[in-house]
């Protein structure tokens, strides 16, 4: 029987200049699992961790990440220790997790291609 909104998931796609090095961030440096690839070479991945899946394909264009702009914002249960995690990783990190004036405990990072990325919960 189908779903009354007949929406399923949806897919956070990332291009990317170097597909290896953005799969080894998320892998090593994130947990997340590699759990497709296809292309000879790989051209495309898919890495998950929980439910949040990111799709990487190898870049085709010159457009740049916003510098500004959160490009995606993961809700965790347990944001000290993802921050502690970014921290021993050496991730490039924007900001320190606080309470916002839009009652989210959040803090942000950049991947190996300038992608924002927050990592947040209920404050």
């Amino acid at each position: 029987m189908e779903n009354q909104d007949n929406f399923s998931h949806a897919a956070t796609i990332f291009p990317v200049e170097d597909l290896q090095t953005s799969i080894d961030f998320y892998t090593q440096k994130l947990e997340f699992k590699l759990t497709f690839s296809w292309g000879e070479p790989t051209n495309y991945a898919v890495i998950k961790k929980g439910g949040v899946s990111i799709h990487l394909v190898k870049k085709s264009d010159d457009r740049i990440p916003s510098k500004k702009h959160c490009a995606l914002y993961i809700f965790v249960y347990d944001i000290a220790k993802i921050y502690k995690r970014c921290v021993s990783e050496k991730v490039s990190i924007i900001n320190t997790p606080e309470t916002r004036d839009y009652n989210m405990k959040d803090f942000d990072i950049k991947d190996p291609d300038g992608y924002i990325i927050t990592f947040g919960n209920g404050g």
